[in-house]
């Protein structure tokens, strides 16, 4: 076997490079022979177009580029190195790798005779992070699932290497413990983040699953809503498929009930939603990769119907023919969306049900909301506070208000409400009720519930006076 001479400038530098480089192997056969692989990871993901379907990845790891380096007799002084430039597979074009082996011969002059390796080297590395200068790479299509697992794979790999600052227990964690938002880039250990989105999604908080950086959103100073995590990257973090399968479920009937456009099944025993486009029922959750802001508004019709108030719900007033007919994604029902009924066919004039009187049951749940429970002044969800001070935060829209009187509060200076004296009804009264709504049921409130409690309290009056009354003339 060849050895290399300590004397030869080529060995001094072969040596002194792969003391930089521990990866770099030199032949047994050819002392004055190496190789070595580089790393292609660019700064900027390299689209890859995979013909003749015209597919697009983006790629954010490429097979390494491989150096193959020999030094003739003459190097470095009176002949430059000889070089070549190759991938496997081969996704580099023949012209760019040609460029790049004569960049060798460019440097080997500018160097005037002088050894250039480690300079060429760094040159190539530098070129990967751009991509060589590629906008883009068109590739046959066997190859695009071989370059995305190698891409997928190298981000794991390098990923699990290094050491990271868990964003909330501010703890080190290696790589291999940790995850990587993939819109924003947060990393977190994977222990904070199922106890945070086990949590939020066992509570019914969807709109709280996204990334937990304080510094999500923020775009030039200003405060735009994080998105929220998608099915598919919950499944990679990962969560268990049935905590994941309720994720999409809430965040979808919550969306549906946000929709007036909605209409639901007229059967008793079924409610279930009529089929729509815009919310398609949930079949497979590790192929929904959409990642919905926390404030999308439902999308209008493209008719965009009037509505019209018809008891509790909001019927659908104007529509013609086929526009009125609905299914039910739950029984499979065809009913008319104006009358509620079975479908009559597209000639039948009908008008909307009066649905204004409540069931026994149903007017029943309604007296409870209205006596037990304090609405949201801006999206008029019921809350009921089961401990603690009065100032609340809905569990829906997030608005800071007062349990007392309903009132907006500054979500800046909440308290200020409490101790302003102007404030009569709740001045000195943030503690009022602490131990929650059902264990102190006398406190007098202002606002709606105020006024609800005035009138059953009236009500009450008034059939106690009757009663009296009738008493006194049996």
């Amino acid at each position: 076997m060849a050895s290399l001479n300590p004397d030869d400038e080529r060995a001094e530098e072969l040596n002194t490079l792969q003391s930089i480089y521990p990866e770099l192997a030199i032949e047994h056969t050819n002392p004055f022979t190496a190789h070595i692989d580089l790393l292609v990871a660019p700064t900027i993901p390299l689209p890859g177009i995979f013909e003749p379907e015209h597919v697009v990845s983006r790629l954010a790891y490429l097979p390494a580029i491989h150096l193959d380096i020999a030094l003739p007799a003459e190097y470095p002084a009176n002949a430059p190195p000889l070089v070549n430039v190759s991938t496997t597979p081969s996704w580099l074009p023949s012209a760019t790798a040609d460029s790049l082996a004569k960049e060798a011969h460019s440097l080997w002059e500018e160097y005037g005779g002088a050894q250039m390796l480690f300079a060429y080297i760094s040159y190539l590395q530098e070129a990967a992070e751009t991509a060589f200068g590629l906008s883009e790479i068109t590739l046959p299509s066997g190859l695009q699932a071989e370059l995305e697992s190698y891409s997928k794979r190298m981000k794991r790999e390098l990923f699990d290497k290094e050491t990271f600052d868990c964003g909330v227990c501010l703890e080190p964690k290696k790589g291999t413990v940790c995850y990587r938002m993939e819109r924003c880039n947060h990393v977190f250990c994977v222990a904070c983040l199922q106890d945070y989105y086990n949590n939020c999604i066992q509570e019914g908080d969807v709109n709280n699953v996204k990334c937990m950086s304080t510094e999500c959103g923020e775009t030039r100073g200003s405060k735009k809503n994080a998105r929220l995590i998608s099915p598919k990257e919950l499944l990679q973090i990962p969560l268990a498929l049935e905590t994941v399968e309720r994720y999409a479920k809430i965040k979808r009937k919550k969306k549906i009930e946000a929709d007036p456009h909605i209409i639901y099944c007229p059967r008793s025993w079924c409610q279930g939603a009529m089929r729509t486009d815009k919310y398609p029922k949930i079949t497979n959750v590790r192929e929904m990769d959409e990642s919905d802001s926390e404030t999308d508004e439902p999308v209008k019709s493209a008719t965009d119907e009037p509505l019209q108030a018809d008891g509790p719900e909001k019927r659908r007033v104007g529509t013609k023919g086929m526009d009125r007919l609905a299914l039910c994604e739950d029984c499979n029902l065809a009913f008319c969306t104006v009358c509620l009924a079975s479908w009559h066919g597209d000639f039948v004039s009908c008008q909307p049900r009066d649905t204004s009187q409540l069931t026994e049951e149903d007017q029943a749940s309604l007296n409870y909301i209205m006596r037990n429970t304090s609405p949201c002044p801006t999206c008029s969800v019921p809350c009921q506070k089961s401990y603690g001070c009065n100032h609340m935060t809905c569990f829906q829209c997030k608005t800071h208000f007062c349990y007392l009187c309903g009132a907006w509060l500054n979500p800046d200076n909440p308290y200020e409400h409490f101790n302003n004296k102007k404030n009569k009804a709740c001045f000195q009264r943030l503690m009022d009720m602490a131990e929650g709504d059902m264990a102190e049921g006398n406190v007098q409130f202002g606002g709606a519930r105020g006024a609800e409690q005035m009138a059953a309290f009236w009500e009450e009056e008034a059939m106690r006076i009757q009663m009296e009354l009738d008493a006194q003339h049996s």
